[in-house]
């Protein structure tokens, strides 16, 4: 063995010295160049890869992690870091891809959370193209999507810290909530006419319980739903959460005017917020440490 490679090595030098002089008209390039490569010992590295997003919270781990430059598509509503995704080519909706515009941008990789219609995803790997589903739902979901689009993306050195600093927040923010001994009701209003709240399965659901409070809407097993004035002033809500379109200065009085709230602690403490940044408090992603922080401090005015 080693006399085949003792060979091998004076074959390669030889190349290379008919290549400095100019003197190799049989030698092909390509066995030049590999010559160079086995004795200098480096190997060419694999190319990285070219990442379309179907998903807002994925493409801000993406961001978050390095990838930016990685990024060949994006949906409509990936508009998060604005900079970086600002040349980024939208080829279609959260989850629901233009066929012809996704393979235009050439990728050699595909991330979602979910699709529209899964018969898309099978049209995509007939396609040859190469998905990859991540789950990103919950906060427990969040540190492994990090760590797992890391090691896809090649960028383990930057996503292993992210993914730690959010799972240590997450469990300190728990044992802080679970030390709190009367937190408060929160009704969380989606839409107001007619009113919409969350349900306990939900990312906001689970960010109001870690950021101290009770979520009204946990009484359901369902994402979203529609509730009767009624029963939200039978439970007397602490907190009410407003998440539409709406002057957040006029909340407190539009909504003390509906009729039977005045009754309610949260119009007569004045505890009612809105004004928020969706995207940040609905996308499970590497902002949910800003998410909770933007809760706590709207529970910590109400902290008896």
């Amino acid at each position: 063995m080693k006399s085949v490679l003792v060979g091998a090595q004076t074959c390669c030098a030889q190349c290379v010295l008919l290549l400095v002089n100019g003197r190799s008209k049989t030698a092909p390039l390509p066995a030049l160049l590999a010559a160079l490569f086995f004795m200098s010992g480096f190997t060419l590295a694999p190319a990285a890869e070219r990442v379309v997003s179907l998903a807002p919270n994925l493409t801000e781990i993406i961001c978050a992690i390095g990838a930016a430059d990685q990024l060949v598509g994006r949906t409509s509503v990936c508009d998060y870091p604005p900079e970086p995704l600002k040349n980024i080519p939208v080829i279609g909706g959260f989850g629901a891809p233009s066929l012809e515009k996704l393979l235009a941008a050439r990728p050699t990789l595909v991330v979602d959370v979910a699709l529209e219609d899964e018969a898309l995803g099978r049209q995509m790997t007939k396609l040859g193209l190469r998905r990859e589903r991540i789950a990103c739902r919950t906060l427990a979901d969040i540190p492994t999507a990090i760590l797992r689009l890391g090691v896809l993306l090649r960028r383990e050195a930057s996503a292993a810290p992210l993914a730690r600093q959010i799972a240590d927040g997450i469990g300190g923010a728990r044992r802080a909530a679970a030390e709190r001994r009367k937190p408060p009701l929160v009704f969380a209003e989606i839409w107001s006419d007619p009113p919409m709240t969350c349900g306990k399965t939900t990312f906001l659901a689970e960010l109001i319980t870690l950021a101290g409070g009770r979520n009204l809407g946990d009484v359901s097993g369902r994402d979203y739903f529609a509730i009767s004035t009624e029963w939200i002033v039978a439970q007397q809500p602490d907190i009410v959460l407003c998440f539409y379109m709406a002057d957040a200065k006029l909340l407190p009085e539009r909504i003390a005017a509906r009729p039977g709230w005045s009754v309610l602690p949260a119009v007569k403490n004045k505890r009612i917020y809105g004004g928020f940044d969706n995207n940040l408090l609905l996308r499970p992603g590497p902002r949910s440490l800003d998410a909770l922080s933007v809760l706590q401090k709207c529970f910590q005015t109400a902290a008896p």
